[in-house]
């Protein structure tokens, strides 16, 4: 693209994080291309001190062997505080997507732990080589409990790890552009054999519960050959991992999930997407499967910067939750407790639009596209917005999400016409149509009993009106899009 402008800018922003104010779109802008990505992708070098000590003051359990009431809720507050306060967005925007594509629940799970500890190795191993991602997911307690690894035995190998790792977390049933099978079902249990025995155990759990050890089995290993893709050979889990983390097939489906995900759907029945998905599958095959090359092909590229792509995906619930906060200028305390004060407004809305953090649906995790959208979780999205423009603190250290009138104020202008267009400037940008921009110019300048009113006459005015326009910008389809 020859210019990278402010647009082009918040669109990254938006598909790499979840959006962000105008002072942190100009200075993405400000770094060029090349450089924006460069700074989104490569988080390690950005400072998060400012996150750290926000947890290490409101979670007790941000040092590893110091906390009290360790459940579930207690992490998703820890997470949703990590979205909304991080200065790395596309960090705990790749630990969401992992999340779906390598989906465990806790309503099987059990254990807010395992739970945690995974979320942290997704983190961690965010945009690495896709192996040793696909590995530490096998080896970690939440997988080895969901997909019942723990009772992946010799002489009776349980198959639920071994089948979704193949038609889930790597290839799929069938070549995404070929259509030709990638597996049988005796690879299947011959790759569970593969798995029998792992396992994990506490060396000290009363002292140190975060600390789990991945272990084999060997009374429950099966060390036998096995005929696995048409070859035999004493293979260990680690080897099968290994042999599909590099087939092509494995390439061309974590293509067509990233461009699902973060680019525009894909329709793999015409030859150009077709050859999309194989010019970002060989990069991934060359580069040593490395997922950050991947990436940072597909956030340069034509197509994510093409008409296709703006506006082009349906915000998934947290992303339509997170990205109300940063976008609105709302302040957001997490409080010291899921249940104290408004706290847990946040996650609660979150999971009645359909999207509960750490309990995807099932194993295939959630869905992408206008399956978000109904008549209930439409109704959940208006009340949270509802939640956002007008929720007051009654005290400073109020728990919840509060939108400033000190905000609001400074992005009123002198005219309807213009404040509509900065507040839809503010909460995308957004492209509204005239007969959207004339009906929320006509609510500003709408008294309820249906006269004229001047929406700039004082600080009520400003402060009822602008909530109420927040809240009606919130609520149109346009804001629903990505």
């Amino acid at each position: 693209m020859p210019t990278f402008e402010y647009d082009d800018a918040a669109h990254l922003l938006r598909r790499m994080g979840f959006g962000g104010s105008p002072k942190q779109i100009t200075a993405l802008q400000a770094m060029g291309l090349s450089g924006a990505v460069d700074h989104l992708l490569n988080f390690q070098k950005v400072d998060n001190s400012a996150l750290n000590s926000l947890l290490d003051a409101s979670f007790n359990f941000s040092h590893p062997y110091k906390f009290n009431d360790f459940n579930i809720d207690e992490v998703k507050r820890w997470w949703f505080t990590r979205m909304i306060h991080t200065a790395r967005p596309f960090e705990e925007k790749m630990t969401l997507f992992w999340h779906s594509h390598f989906a465990t629940a806790d309503s099987k799970v059990d254990n807010p732990i395992f739970m945690y500890l995974q979320n942290q190795t997704l983190r961690n191993l965010a945009v690495g080589r896709f192996d040793d991602l696909l590995l530490a997911v096998a080896q970690d307690p939440a997988m080895l409990v969901w997909l019942d690894g723990v009772t992946n035995v010799a002489g009776d190998p349980n198959e639920n790890f071994a089948r979704e790792m193949q038609e889930l977390f790597t290839m799929g049933i069938f070549d995404v552009i070929s259509g030709q099978p990638n597996y049988t079902q005796d690879d299947v249990h011959q790759i569970a054999r593969t798995f029998t025995g792992w396992g994990f155990y506490w060396p000290n759990y009363n002292k140190k519960p975060f600390d789990l050890v991945f272990a084999i089995d060997p009374n429950s290993h099966d060390t036998g050959p096995k005929t696995i893709y048409g070859v035999t050979a004493n293979y260990e889990g680690q080897d099968v991992l290994q042999i599909v983390a590099a087939r092509q097939a494995t390439a061309r489906f974590l293509v067509k999930k990233f461009f699902n995900y973060f680019v525009y759907p894909l329709d793999l029945a015409t030859s150009q997407d077709q050859q999309t998905v194989d010019t970002y599958a060989n990069i991934y095959l060359t580069s040593n499967h490395s997922i950050s090359a991947v990436l940072e092909a597909i956030f340069t590229s034509d197509e994510f910067f093409s008409d296709r792509a703006r506006f082009a995906l349906v915000k998934n619930p947290v992303e339509y939750v997170v990205g109300s906060i940063l976008l609105s200028g709302a302040t957001h305390n997490p409080g010291t407790q899921v249940y104290v004060g408004d706290a847990a407004v946040v996650q609660s809305l979150c999971d009645l639009m359909g999207q509960e953090l750490l309990n995807p649906p099932d194993v295939s995790g959630w869905p992408v596209g206008i399956g978000w959208i109904n008549t209930a979780s439409a109704l959940n999205r208006y009340t949270y917005a509802d939640y956002v423009a007008s929720n007051r603190p009654q005290n400073t250290s109020d728990a919840g999400v509060f939108l400033p009138a000190k905000v609001l104020k400074a992005q009123t202008k002198t005219t309807a016409v213009d404040t509509v267009a900065n507040f839809a400037n503010l909460l995308g940008p957004l492209p509204l149509d005239s007969a959207s921009q004339a009906n929320l110019v006509a609510y500003l300048t709408t008294a309820s009993d249906g006269s004229t009113v001047d929406f700039t006459k004082n600080n009520q005015t400003v402060d009822d009106k602008i909530r109420g326009l927040v809240h009606q910008i919130m609520c149109l389809a346009e804001y629903q899009l990505n």
